[in-house]
């Protein structure tokens, strides 16, 4: 429905408007809404867009103002007129139909509403009557104008809004009824509204009416000697009209009255003599002004002439004299001349030589450039081969370590395996020896021989035969066995499963084994595609420019062969100069009528050439295709079979890996499920990604000047208008980027623009959400970026929580760290001592409290990490509360800065650091839920320098748990979720089951790698090596696995085709995965 108020200036439209708004009238964007006055401090609730529209229709169609309105006729309003003005108000209407019922409030309706009622669909009008009387003591007051004007201009509006009004349903609103009884007016507007069939409305509270309407602002009251003093008989009759409701039905209106049309009719002509008057009183001034300047110009000018006059009879002498001198120079200039050619012929044989010197040192310059650009193009490489060389090296040590640990269980079981042959050799000579034995073989031989039978090979002999080979295999043995390593690693305790060959344990293996589709497989994908009652259209656009042959054709071929028939294939030319471009795309397009082509006749860079393509689709979904990368098969059927199981799903990303120019396919990046720190960190959607064509072509496609990261500007433009679980990751490759020399799958420097233009992306996509950050490179990571968030003004108090158990030399070192190398300026040190005995601790603990620098908290109690951890929350005086173990230590200064500054973001719930071995390789780096049974150590022990998975051991990123050996939340989200369980994980798995009890909360976990710490890891703690450790560790398993079933099995922060297997190292490829079968 569409309300529309009106009536006379000051009869309580405003106070109308805003009861509507209350029940659920939308009006306006809020930078349109007037703001209150003084005059009006309950609010207008108009808009400033219609305000200015229907006053310049008034002034500059109509040539009349709101008060001027003698002459005005509804006819007044021409075709010519109508045209003008209309586009505007119709793309108010428009913006308001997107949120019916709707209303717009503004007396000019009463004069101007013809001009709306062509775009308005199902008006109800709202008319709002004050008693004349009233409404003109307020014009007097508020504008000066006589009371007999005031009531003159009420008749007018009056009558010409109720003309307009007549075929329209229509409802009227006493202002004298809502100030003297609110409550039984405002219920009677609502039953009216239903009664017009208005809906989507709702009836305000008594306490909302009687809070807004107050009688103190209904300054007017007027009297019967007012009303008898200035409205005619007409007026009364209409006034009267009014108040018995009968107004609707008065027929026919009458005119103007004859007094009321005099009186405008005298304003009207005073109102244009004024106008004039100041007009000529400009004029006037503007005259005097200008006879003033003229005086002081010709004073000015009659002054310089005498000045010139005398400057002139002194100029003449000194001509006479330069006449003179001028022929003494006549033969000087000569001479001159003579001596200026010869020096201008010695000029440009100078100048030449200096062009030629300036070409040569040009030549230099570019060489050098040529040069520079060399260098650096190898500090690169010689840096990637360096670090890949590490990587090389690191992975080598760990196959080494593991092998050292196989070989010295083999060692171990082959010792045990000589001693029992030994010891078994011993046993069966005592068999042979003993008398028993002796006597029972010669009985067997008297035996044989008096049955005629032949012997053969007995007992005793066969065990003698394979004596003598274990003997020989002893001796091999001893002489083939290898020296004892000085520090052999200890046999593992539990059988482990044998890992798969390690020639087989590479991605080709496991592309042949896992990823690659028999023929069973598609025939069922087929049976499946029949099923389907409504398969979506999926459009891949692709933009080229001179894209070298075999990659265009394979990029197409790879669209072809989809498994999944319901495509289209969009490719716009961005003017490409090699010509085979276009002999091969019309070639395919008469090949296939699914494939549109698009040449454009100038290139406009991949933005341009991307929107190009986007105009000629017809798909609901839009998946975007570099012109040299290539598809996988069955890429369109996960991803339409992914649309039809998250129908609500707006963007949708899967896996992907790079492909050489052999085919050969390398490299493959597992993601993680939408993670939006670390998509502000490097673009992990990218390829695959697919998006709602209607929600592209909302923001206008792809935005020019983005070139490098433009796809990353789009999804930054879209992921603000929804919701993150409208982002549906898919864990499958189905995107091969193709790496060539030239690309940026090859190397990240062959694209440094790209850098910027994301850096730009981000930042202002920060700055749309009104988050203020600071976008930087990252620096461990080239090619990604660090989002950086300030603290406030007056950072909140930060609570740290340390447990110890004695650990003098680990504690003092802790603390120290906390007090010298950290710029956070506001926080306090809880220290719980959980019995310490020791007499050095004991002493540093007191010295610690007489200081002041931290306060002592006893726990007299068996060891319960989750209950100390319990009582000194409850004690801590901070709106933030760290977590810390005793042997932590600080390396970067601003480390709690920047955990602090992730915690106050309104959607993050837990912040963990980076935590380093003192040997500078990696302790913490998140925590993986399900890794090794439970939960385990992201990149656990790679070396400072080795930015870990695709940089997800450098990168600010979003995980489903971190450690609490350093951990910073809110106090009162500790609380609220129960703390750490003490009953259940009083050691344990306690800090895992925090994050999850967070994460179901509502909020988020952060890892920030820019917050640094080195740790001793359980430095203080005793082994779990008792009976009774181990049941309480087996029970802590048994809780999380029966409480938290649903997260062990699939880490969102990880990815079903990586690992669980402790044994290895996170992030390698799971053998085999656990994500499902694909049909």
């Amino acid at each position: 429905m569409q309300l529309i108020v009106l009536g006379m200036h000051r009869s309580g439209t405003s106070v109308v408007a805003r009861l509507l708004n209350m029940m659920g009238a939308y009006f306006s964007p809020e930078k349109e809404i007037v703001p209150p006055t003084t005059a009006n401090p309950k609010g207008y609730w108009e808009r400033w867009d219609i305000l200015c529209l229907q006053e310049d229709l008034l002034k500059k169609g109509l040539g009349i103002t709101w008060d001027n309105i003698n002459q005005f006729k509804t006819s007044d309003i021409t075709p010519e007129i109508q045209a003008e003005f209309e586009p505007k108000a119709r793309e108010i209407v428009l913006g308001l139909d997107a949120h019916r019922p709707w209303m717009m409030k503004d007396p000019r309706f009463c004069l101007l509403l013809p001009f709306w009622r062509p775009l308005l669909e199902i008006p109800v009008c709202v008319y709002v009557h004050r008693s004349p009387v009233q409404v003109a003591q307020s014009l007097k007051k508020r504008e000066d104008f006589s009371m007999m004007l005031g009531v003159a201009l009420w008749e007018k509006y009056t009558l010409q809004g109720l003309a307009n009004i007549a075929d329209i349903p229509r409802i009227l609103v006493s202002h004298e009824e809502l100030m003297s009884n609110p409550i039984a007016a405002v219920k009677k507007l609502y039953q009216d509204l239903l009664d017009c069939e208005v809906q989507g409305l709702r009836l305000p509270s008594e306490k909302e009416i009687r809070a807004f309407i107050e009688p103190k602002y209904f300054h007017e009251h007027g009297d019967t000697c007012l009303q008898n003093a200035y409205i005619n008989h007409q007026q009364a009759i209409l006034f009267e009209a009014f108040e018995n409701a009968s107004i609707f039905q008065l027929e026919p209106l009458p005119t103007l009255s004859e007094g009321a049309a005099e009186i405008l009719q005298a304003y009207q002509e005073r109102f244009e003599i004024a106008q004039e008057t100041s007009r000529l009183q400009e004029a006037l001034e503007t005259r005097e002004q200008e006879i003033v300047e003229r005086d002081t110009e010709i004073a000015k000018r009659n002054t310089e002439i005498a000045e010139r006059d005398g400057e002139i009879a002194e100029r003449d002498t000194k001509v006479a004299y330069r006449d003179s001198e001028i022929a003494w120079r006549d033969k000087e200039l000569t001479n001159l001349r003579q001596a200026l050619h010869t020096q201008e012929e010695n000029r440009l044989r100078y100048l030449a030589q200096v062009a030629s010197y300036q070409n040569q040192l040009l030549v230099a310059e570019n060489q050098a450039n040529w040069l520079n650009q060399e260098i650096s193009q190898h500090e690169h490489q010689k840096q990637a081969l360096q670090t890949e060389l590490q990587n090389q090296i690191t992975d080598i040590q760990h196959a080494l370590n593991e092998k050292e640990q196989v070989i010295s269980a083999l060692q171990q079981n082959r010792h045990k395996l000589l001693h029992w042959i030994s010891a078994l050799d011993e046993d069966i000579k005592a068999v042979f020896n003993s008398l028993t034995w002796r006597a029972g073989n010669i009985f067997t031989q008297i035996l044989l021989k008096l049955m005629f039978r032949k012997s053969g090979l007995t007992a005793q002999e066969h065990i003698q035969e394979i004596m003598a080979n274990v003997t020989a295999w002893k001796v091999q043995e001893q002489m083939a066995e290898p020296p004892t390593p000085l520090n052999p690693t200890p046999p593992p305790q539990t059988d482990l499963p044998t890992p798969p060959p390690q020639a087989s344990k590479n991605y080709s293996h496991w592309i042949k084994k896992y990823d690659t589709l028999t023929s069973e497989q598609v025939g069922k994908i087929q049976q499946r595609l029949k099923k389907w009652d409504d398969l979506p259209f999926i459009s891949v656009v692709m933009p080229t420019y001179n894209t070298e042959e075999k990659w265009l054709r394979a990029a197409i071929e790879s669209v072809l062969n989809q498994i999944y028939p319901n495509w289209e294939l969009s490719i716009a030319d961005d003017a490409s100069t090699q010509p085979h471009v276009r002999r091969i795309l019309e070639e395919y397009a008469a090949r296939d009528q699914r494939i549109k082509v698009t040449f454009r006749t100038e290139n406009g860079h991949i933005s341009a050439a991307s929107n190009t393509a986007i105009e000629r689709v017809s798909g609901e979904f839009i998946a975007l295709l570099d012109h040299d990368d290539v598809l996988a098969a069955h890429a369109l059927f996960c991803v339409a079979q992914e649309i039809i199981n998250t129908p609500d799903g707006m963007i949708w990303y899967s896996d992907e890996d790079k492909i050489n120019e052999e085919g050969e396919r390398f490299a493959p990046y597992f993601k993680s499920d939408w993670n939006l720190d670390l998509f502000l960190s490097h673009n992990m959607i990218s390829h695959l990604g697919v998006y709602r064509t209607s929600k592209i072509r909302e923001i206008g496609g792809f935005r020019l000047g983005y070139e490098g990261s433009q796809d990353y500007d789009l999804a930054l433009r879209i992921i603000e208008k929804i919701e993150p679980e409208q982002i549906r990751h898919i864990p499958r490759v189905l995107y091969h980027w193709r790496a060539l020399s030239s690309s940026t799958a090859s190397r990240s420097e062959a694209k440094p623009y790209a850098i910027g233009a994301a850096q730009k992306a981000i930042s202002e996509y920060l700055a749309r959400q009104n988050i203020e950050a600071r976008v930087t490179d990252a620096p461990e990571a080239p090619g990604m970026t660090r989002v950086q968030y300030p603290l406030p003004e007056h950072p909140p108090l930060v609570s740290f929580i340390i447990p110890t158990y004695n650990s003098f030399n680990l504690l003092r070192c802790c603390v120290d760290s906390l007090l010298n190398k950290t710029d956070y300026p506001h926080f306090e040190i809880l220290i719980i001592d959980n019995a310490s005995d020791d007499r050095i601790t004991l002493a540093y603990l007191k010295q610690l409290k007489e200081n002041n620098q931290a306060r002592i908290i006893d726990h007299p109690y068996p060891f319960n990490y989750a209950e100390i951890n319990n009582v000194a929350v409850e004690q801590a005086e901070g709106e933030l509360i760290c977590l810390l173990n005793n042997d932590i230590e600080v390396i970067n200064q601003d480390w709690l800065t920047e955990m602090v500054s992730h915690i106050l973001r309104p959607k993050v719930g837990i912040v963990g650091a980076r935590l380093w071995y003192p040997n500078d390789t990696l302790q913490h780096g998140g925590v993986i839920v399900g890794l090794g049974g439970i939960a385990g150590h992201a990149h656990r022990l790679i070396p400072r320098g080795n930015p870990g998975y695709f940089g997800r051991g450098v990168l600010l990123q979003n995980l489903s748990a971190v450690t609490a050996a350093c951990l910073l939340m809110r106090k009162e989200q500790f609380l609220a979720v129960g703390g750490l369980n003490a009953e259940n994980l009083s050691i344990a798995f306690n800090d895992v089951d925090l994050c999850l009890k967070i994460i179901e909360a509502g909020l988020q976990i952060v890892w920030t790698p820019y917050a640094e710490l080195y740790h001793h890891e359980s430095a203080s703690r005793g082994s779990d090596d008792t009976p009774e450790k181990a049941h309480r560790f087996q029970q802590e398993i048994n809780y999380m696995e029966n409480h938290w079933p649903h997260r062990l099995v699939n880490d969102p922060a990880y990815n079903p085709n990586l690992t669980l297997d402790a044994t290895v190292a996170p992030f390698t490829l799971a053998w085999p995965p656990s994500v499902p079968s694909i049909i």
